[in-house]
């Protein structure tokens, strides 16, 4: 049985690749306390011990699932990484920028002090900064160096090792520090400092926007009564009272559609839009809730609008309100507001960019009226538009082989360089133009999950025999490497970020976060103080990182040659 195993894993590289990535995911998902390894490392480690058995993996597989990976990295990013590019983004630019040189001259200051060579070298800092990316890119630079086929092989396992003995640390010593030492480096409360940012926000003020419930709406049927609101109209009604809204009439036999200047009348049922929060007072304020299905009959609506209008860019959502259809509510409440996927705080004095996406709820008129001024409805679609994605793969490819020079140092995107500069294109693009290059949320996660996993697992398969003897030569310089690697980055850029750029606490540990690509820190982050106000700092962060991060891996080889 062992012997049939051997065999179906040496002549069928591609039943190893699998194997690797299945028993990689499942290693990846257990948890020690709230550790987990995650996919992409338990695919490497897998790798690493069935290579040992001797497997041919093609290397040209490496390079294919590392381009599906870097190619869903940068469409995503793109609307962000353009977007970014302003003078209201400016500080996190330049906090990103920080971070990752200081990261390439720890990487390349340990190169120098242990004598690393380019494999083990590449390979440190993608494991103590947990960014894959870099030994992608990297391992393209090697297949492009002067050396024999052998020595290529080499430095790909010296790589896989390095990032395999590094990649734990980085991932703990990231949530820890941006968790618990930063915090109490900036001596702060970061329940206390996520109030205080909410406030500026303006959370005291959050009636002034359309609506933002916290919690879900819901619709009610009340009879008016004598009361303060007999006699006025719905539009006065609405500015007094924010948290309903008056979308249907029933006076009689008569129907009445919702009409700002409609008074209302003693005996009127009401159709009512209200935050769950508020249903309590209607009985109190309006009259006793009634069961008439003619004033809960009007057509409602969910809508996510993806912000693409170039005036409202850059504004907060209070001002936006005031430039959108007839300035007034129509009836809409805003449901959540998201950036890459995140939450963003849906407060007054939030900054909008262009490809946030808004979840609208209300009348379907009013939604799809909002909708034209905001940008356009996100279509809920399973297909992705793969002639455009795979030529842009093509592309990128191709772009990534040119290559010129600056003195005497050569200049080469590489292939994941090209690509990835090709996706940000593509993302940005589409996300002004819907109509080419779709690629849903499902698929993007399942290009970058698995080609990201693939690629580690082939990684780890082609790292071979050699692998456990260059761990043992190497691995006590490689951890204590890896811890400096780790935390040194994100500790020059906490004080700076502080005490140069005077970003907020909590936007700080957001950008710390997104400057190392670390969703697990941020997280822990929002875990903590009870907010979402690090997704700020967060997004241009992590696009900004993902594009120099990347652009790292070359670099990291051309000095360590």
């Amino acid at each position: 049985m062992t012997e049939f195993i051997l065999h179906a894993l040496r002549g069928n590289p591609e039943i190893a690749v699998f194997l690797a990535i299945a028993l990689g995911v499942l290693l990846g998902r257990l948890h020690i306390g709230s550790f987990h390894l995650g996919s992409v490392a338990g695919a490497l480690l897998v790798g690493l011990a069935i290579g040992q058995v001797g497997v041919d993996v093609p290397v040209e597989l490496k390079s294919v699932f590392f381009v599906l990976f870097i190619y869903a990295v940068g469409f995503k990013s793109g609307p962000e990484f353009f977007g970014s590019l302003n003078r209201g983004t400016l500080k996190l630019v330049v906090f990103s920028l920080v971070l990752c040189m200081t990261a390439l001259g720890s990487i390349l200051l340990m190169n120098v002090v242990y004598g690393f060579d380019a494999g083990f070298t590449a390979g440190l800092g993608a494991g103590a900064l947990t960014d894959t990316a870099i030994m992608g890119t990297a391992s393209s630079a090697i297949a492009h160096l002067s050396l024999a086929d052998a020595d290529k092989a080499q430095l790909n396992s010296h790589m896989a090792v390095a990032y395999a003995i590094t990649y734990l640390f980085g991932t703990v010593g990231l949530i820890v520090f941006v968790g618990t030492i930063a915090p109490k480096l900036l001596r702060i409360d970061v329940r206390a400092s996520a109030r205080e940012l909410e406030a500026e926000l303006g959370i005291d003020n959050q009636d002034e926007v359309l609506s933002i419930p916290y919690t879900r709406i819901v619709v009610r049927a009340h009879q008016l009564q004598a009361g303060q609101l007999v006699g006025r109209s719905i539009a006065a009604i609405e500015r007094d009272f924010p948290a309903l809204s008056v979308e249907r009439v029933v006076r009689g036999t008569q129907v009445l559609e919702r009409d700002p200047a409609l008074v209302l009348a003693s005996g009127d049922i009401l159709g009512i839009y209200a935050l769950r929060e508020s249903v309590a007072d209607l009985a109190y304020l309006v009259g006793p809730e009634v069961d008439d299905p003619r004033s809960l009959s009007f057509p409602t609506r969910t809508a996510d609008i993806v912000l693409t209008n170039a005036a409202l860019h850059g504004h907060t959502l209070h001002q936006i309100r005031t430039r959108l259809v007839g300035a007034g509510r129509m009836g809409c409440f805003i449901d959540e507001i998201t950036r890459q996927g995140l939450p963003l705080p849906a407060l007054p004095n939030t900054v909008l960019r262009r490809g946030d996406v808004i979840t609208l709820t209300g009348r379907t008129a009013s939604v799809e009226a909002l909708a034209a001024e905001l940008g356009r409805i996100r279509q809920r679609t399973y297909k992705s538009d793969i002639a455009v994605h795979a030529l842009g793969m093509v592309l990128g490819a191709l772009l990534g082989m040119l290559s010129t020079h600056i003195g005497m140092i050569p200049i080469e995107l590489g292939v994941g360089g090209g690509v990835l500069l090709v996706a940000l294109l593509i993302g940005w693009y589409n996300s002004r133009h819907p109509e080419i290059g779709a690629m849903p949320a499902a698929a993007q996660w399942a290009f970058s999950e698995f080609g990201l996993t693939a690629f580690g697992a082939v990684v780890g398969l082609l790292a071979g025999p050699a692998a456990f003897e260059a761990m043992r030569e190497q691995g006590l310089a490689l951890l204590l490497s890896g811890m400096l690697v780790t935390l040194l980055p994100p500790l020059v850029a906490l004080y700076f970020g502080r005490y140069v750029l005077r970003l907020h606490p909590m936007i700080l540990l957001g950008a710390l976060a997104g400057a190392q690509t670390e969703a697990a820190s941020m997280n822990k982050v929002i875990e903590m103080s009870g907010s979402n106000t690090p997704v700020v700092g967060f997004t241009v962060c992590y696009a900004i990182s993902n594009v120099l991060l990347a652009v790292c891996g070359p670099i990291i080889v051309f000095f360590a040659t």
